[in-house]
């Protein structure tokens, strides 16, 4: 028995065409899209828990080590002989710091130095509580001031003007601060409020975070100090006052 075919209907194929392929691909971008969205959030408020445990952790050792020694350790310089070890940079007498900011001398304390983004947490002290020759007493009182400006948070805010010794971490953009691979300092901040938690000074911004292009400036620091009557009554728990 013979088959013929009926040339005036062509066999037709299956398969997808191009738009048929690109509308495909639109809607997986697009589904992919909607799930990484909330991915990379989850993931950026991981790492700023991360960071602010990491930073109430320190202040705990901080804390530990003044109970421990009479004062508080010295920074880890930036630049030098002996740079970026973590170890505490003391001057030629041993008796006073090196430098009064630079990294936190991780090593010292014997904990982790660096944030969730991979850059050593910058740290700043008071002379008067880090002095191996006159250590602290009751009547001592940090200078360092951490605020909020008027620019920033509409009225101007003081959160303390005498705190013995602070702590920064540069957030997820790091400008600023000195990162842990390369031992290298990185760019500097471009905003205001970020530029004041790096120039040096004893004068320091906590407020929210805010993302790049707010009307305030790019903000993701996270700023945390010694309180001097906490750290004073700690050390007359300890009995090393008074």
């Amino acid at each position: 028995m013979s088959h013929q075919y009926n040339r005036s209907h062509p066999a037709k194929y299956s398969g997808f065409t191009l738009i048929e392929c690109a509308i495909g691909m639109l809607l997986v971008t697009v589904m992919l899209s909607a799930l990484l969205t909330p991915l990379t959030a989850q993931v950026e408020q991981r790492q700023l828990t991360e960071t602010q445990n990491s930073l109430t952790q320190i202040s705990d050792a901080l804390m530990g080590f003044a109970m421990a020694n009479g004062y508080l350790p010295c920074p880890d310089r930036t630049a030098g002989a002996g740079a970026n070890d973590g170890i505490e940079d003391l001057n030629a007498g041993a008796t006073n710091c090196a430098v009064a900011e630079g990294n936190l001398p991780w090593a010292t304390l014997g904990i982790t130095g660096t944030d969730s983004w991979g850059n050593y947490f910058r740290y700043r002290a008071t002379a008067a509580f880090t002095d191996r020759a006159n250590p602290f007493k009751l009547n001592s009182v940090g200078n360092i001031s951490v605020q909020c400006p008027a620019t920033s948070c509409g009225t101007m805010t003081t959160y303390t003007n005498s705190a013995p010794a602070v702590l920064v971490s540069h957030g997820r953009n790091g400008y600023g601060a000195v990162n842990a691979l390369t031992r290298s300092l990185n760019a500097p901040p471009m905003g205001a409020d970020e530029l004041a938690n790096s120039d040096g000074n004893t004068a320091f911004i906590s407020r929210t975070l805010s993302a790049p292009g707010a009307a305030a400036g790019e903000f993701d620091d996270q700023v945390v100090w010694l309180s001097t009557a906490i750290l004073l009554n700690k050390m007359i728990t300890a009995q090393k006052l008074p």
